[in-house]
């Protein structure tokens, strides 16, 4: 690929590859491919996703999706992008540390929901797909006020999505359905000593390596790992504070988002509509489901009140 050239997996993520001008356009779309891609490795794993598989889930031949998609490895790429950005929502954070909190906890999110991502290796393109420039986007909204420079912003998001990353493939692999038996404990206290290990071994005998506290009582292992993510989202928030606190005055004032042009900002203002307008559908068929079960406990009111009445009477006989 020549500098002037875009990657295939980058023209596919925005649009710019032609779209198929023969095929089963009506049923396929490259939005469709890559959601059931996505629903197979939710329920079965990256492994299960082929070719094969995802075209069998439309009833079509496999060149099919190769009208849409060249390589499996496209399609992963496409796949964590999506998955990844779609757990994301506005954030409506006062402080760059609420703002920065909320990231990390989305992503970390994003690896929870679909723990195949991490399965997928990540490329220089990745970080310029659209699902990842709106992480970006996002993450630049929460930082708007911190009086850093741009390329201090960009290492800041770089640092959340590595240590999201980091904590996903811990907890993953590591920390959920650990289970340390007797035996297995035994064993590391006998084998781990002062001799050949003399900053563990205590830190074993302890029983702090196996997550002993002292005012310890039941704590679930779902407990144990938010309490390792809290932990680990508030020393990078001190960290970030404390550079903040030290860094020189930057000479210039951080760069400003440009005003959208006329075309930018109608598509900017048709986006706020439309999702207006689903809030207000959402707000109205949920303001009838309460209304539904309001009248149902009136309903229900009566009904008690009245058996309430003929048991006072029948008391009073």
């Amino acid at each position: 690929m020549t500098e002037t050239e875009v990657s295939r997996t980058l023209a596919i993520a925005w649009g710019l590859a032609a779209a198929p001008q023969r095929g089963p356009k009506r049923e396929l779309s490259l939005e469709r491919i890559v959601d059931a891609a996505i629903e197979i490795a939710d329920a079965e794993g990256l492994a299960a996703v082929t070719m094969q598989r995802v075209a069998k889930s439309f009833d079509f031949s496999t060149m099919a999706l190769y009208r849409y998609v060249s390589t499996k490895d496209d399609l992963y790429q496409l796949m964590l992008d999506a998955a990844m950005s779609a757990e994301l929502g506005p954030l409506d954070a006062v402080t760059w540390r609420d703002g920065c909190r909320a990231l990390l906890q989305d992503l970390v999110l994003g690896y929870r929901t679909h723990p195949w991502a991490l399965d997928i290796p990540l490329t220089p393109d990745i970080h310029m797909m659209p699902g990842q420039i709106r992480v970006a986007d996002i993450g630049l909204g929460a930082m708007r006020a911190m009086p850093v420079d741009e390329h201090t912003k960009l290492a800041i998001l770089i640092l959340i999505s590595s240590i999201a990353r980091g904590h996903a493939a811990v907890e993953r692999e590591v920390l959920a359905g650990a289970v340390m038996t007797d035996a297995t404990r035994a064993l590391i206290e006998e084998a781990v000593t002062a001799s050949d290990f003399p900053n563990a071994a205590a830190f074993v005998r302890s029983g702090s390596y196996f997550g002993d506290h002292p005012n310890r009582v039941e704590q679930t292992g779902e407990k144990d790992i938010e309490a390792i993510l809290g932990f680990t989202t508030e020393v990078m928030l001190a960290g970030l504070a404390d550079m903040l606190e030290h860094a020189p005055t930057p000479e210039t004032p951080p760069v400003t988002a440009a005003p959208p042009t006329p075309p930018e900002a109608l598509v900017a203002a048709e986006a706020s509509l439309a999702a207006h307008v689903e809030l207000r559908k959402a707000t109205q068929q949920r303001l009838r489901e309460l209304e539904r079960e309001e009248s149902a406990l009136v309903k229900a009111r009566d009904r008690a009140k009245e058996l309430a009445k003929a048991h006072a009477k029948l008391a009073q006989r």
